[in-house]
């Protein structure tokens, strides 16, 4: 009797040492699983952020354009708080500024065509975003369905499930390398996109600059050479030109002489105004 009861009592301790060390290898597994999914999830935020700075940097790229935008609106209103008030003196003063303001461009013309100068990063992002959700999908499907697999194939054997389990998490890294070095060359290849397409719309926007700086320099110069009277024109309204014309042929004329012919010679005193041309 006293043998029955020791030889009971070392299978129950033979049974709860069984049972303590198999669900130590399951605890451990527990542990290598969420330690991996761990880092799964880091690798995900770090795909996250990675496409966030892109498009963050690729906006403030852009900002330059807007701010070309303010100052040539702010260049706008400076020649059109000049010009405006010299329409009220006079008539001279209005027909001058009439006959050349039409060649500076509205305010929100030139918006619109900066505007049109900017970049879009569109597509240039397609592929690593793609690669990203892919990444994201086998995380949160592939992987845990393979992780409960092993779970069903294998609920008692020990053995079999470590090795399936080490096995699927060993195809989830290497996919995690094979994706890494996917997204890092659609990245690479999305910022020399977005580079191309950069440039090219600051090329368009210093275009805009020049075209509209120029259109409201020679507007302003011509305004005033005609209050100036600098160019020749009637006493009574102010035009682009005189209709009564003379040509004086610079090859005809010796210069070495101290006298030339009266250009004014035979004119009528009643034409108003008198425009020379020179060839």
């Amino acid at each position: 009797m006293q043998s029955f009861l020791i030889a009971t009592a070392i299978s129950l301790v033979i049974v709860g040492l069984a049972g303590a060390q198999s669900s130590t290898v399951a605890n451990s597994l527990d542990d290598y699983i969420d330690q991996n999914q761990r880092q799964y999830e880091a690798q995900i935020r770090k795909y996250e952020e990675a496409l966030a700075n892109f498009r963050t940097l690729f906006s403030k790229r852009q900002q330059v354009i807007d701010v070309q935008a303010d100052l040539l609106q702010q260049k706008l209103e400076e020649a059109f708080v000049r010009i405006n008030p010299l329409s009220l003196i006079d008539p001279w003063h209005k027909q001058c500024v009439q006959n050349y303001s039409s060649s500076i461009p509205t305010i929100a013309t030139v918006r619109s065509r900066v505007a049109s100068c900017q970049a879009t990063i569109s597509t240039a992002l397609n592929s690593a975003d793609s690669v990203y959700n892919t990444l994201k999908k086998y995380y949160n499907t592939n992987l845990k369905n393979s992780l409960a697999d092993c779970v069903k194939k294998f609920p008692s054997a020990q053995l079999n499930y470590t090795v399936c389990v080490t096995k699927v998490i060993a195809d989830a890294n290497a996919y995690s390398i094979s994706s890494q070095n996917s997204f890092n060359t659609h990245v690479k290849d999305a910022d020399c996109t977005v580079d191309s397409r950069l440039r090219s719309a600051w090329t368009c926007s210093f275009g805009q600059v020049y075209s509209t700086s120029a259109a409201i320099e020679n507007a302003l110069r011509l305004i005033d050479n005609c209050i100036d009277n600098q160019l020749v024109c009637g006493s009574v309204s102010c035009s682009s030109g005189c209709p009564n014309v003379s040509t004086i042929n610079l090859t005809e004329a010796d210069f070495r002489n101290e006298t030339i012919r009266n250009p004014f010679r035979g004119l009528s005193a009643q034409a108003g105004c008198r425009e020379f041309r020179f060839k």
